[in-house]
């Protein structure tokens, strides 16, 4: 998905591919909750309205990262979301959060530092307002994700929790669109369906991972995107990997062994 936003960026408006993504999740997700002959609207209102609300900014400011950064780049900040998702699944859903875990943030913290050349540390070009909206967006995700989980213990359907999602990206994006509209090329048009497609089948797995493990757990094992980004990077997009992102991935994918290694012993 991430990459085919960054591909789609070269010619649209962020608000645009976030409500055009928007448009086709709903319609595949209606569909399928008519198929299962499910309650759209769900019963508990207010965790799913948090959940679309919060999910439909993060969405937007994530994919805005993706046009202010390298494929790379714009994907580690974003994946600091576990960080914040355990965080906040401590704080609001009273999950426990070993000390294992915790190791496992570090080393992932540490990993993203190193990777980003050391920011604050070294000067360098990275802009404040672009780190910004990218940890915003990591932030919010990582709450998302915690209503995501608390959603599926009160025993919502996970179609509904889809649901919802693009139920507020499109209102939300549609008023801010008057002005960002253009025209897409037909290979801008193949684009955005793939972004439609590949972003509702990356929601059923995240919303039935996360209904077979913590939220905490579920968040950290995501970090495997890293790694395929700086593939998809070097490949379509011609980035320049530098050892500190060798090494920083490398502890990223250390933290995600860790914490498989723990869930399989349960």
């Amino acid at each position: 998905m991430a990459v085919f936003v960054k591909l789609a960026g070269y010619e649209l408006a962020t608000v645009q591919i976030v409500f055009t993504r928007g448009v086709i999740t709903l319609f595949f997700t209606y569909l399928i909750i008519r198929k299962k002959k499910v309650y759209p609207l769900g019963k508990n209102h207010i965790v799913l309205i948090k959940r679309g609300v919060i999910g439909s900014v993060a969405l937007y400011l994530v994919y805005e990262s993706l046009h202010r950064f390298s494929l790379p780049e714009a994907t580690v900040i974003q994946y600091l979301y576990p960080i914040f998702t355990a965080l906040f699944a401590s704080l609001l859903i009273s999950e426990k959060i070993s000390g294992l875990l915790y190791f496992s943030i570090f080393s992932g913290l540490v990993g993203v530092y190193i990777i980003l050349d050391f920011p604050f540390l070294i000067s360098n070009a990275i802009s404040e307002t672009n780190m910004m909206i990218a940890l915003s967006g990591a932030i919010l995700t990582g709450l998302s994700y915690v209503m995501v989980r608390k959603a599926v213990t009160l025993k919502e359907s996970p179609y509904v929790i889809m649901f919802y999602f693009p139920l507020f990206t499109v209102p939300m994006s549609l008023l801010f669109l008057p002005g960002n509209w253009e025209m897409p090329t037909m290979l801008i048009w193949i684009y955005l369906v793939l972004i439609g497609i590949t972003s509702q089948l990356g929601q059923l797995f995240l919303t039935y991972g996360y209904e077979l493990l913590p939220a905490s757990r579920a968040a950290m094992t995501s970090y495997i995107q890293v790694p395929l980004s700086v593939i998809a990077g070097i490949i379509i997009f011609n980035d320049q990997i530098t050892y500190n992102f060798i090494i920083g991935t490398l502890m990223i994918i250390f933290s995600i062994f860790l914490i498989m290694k723990k869930t399989k012993t349960h």
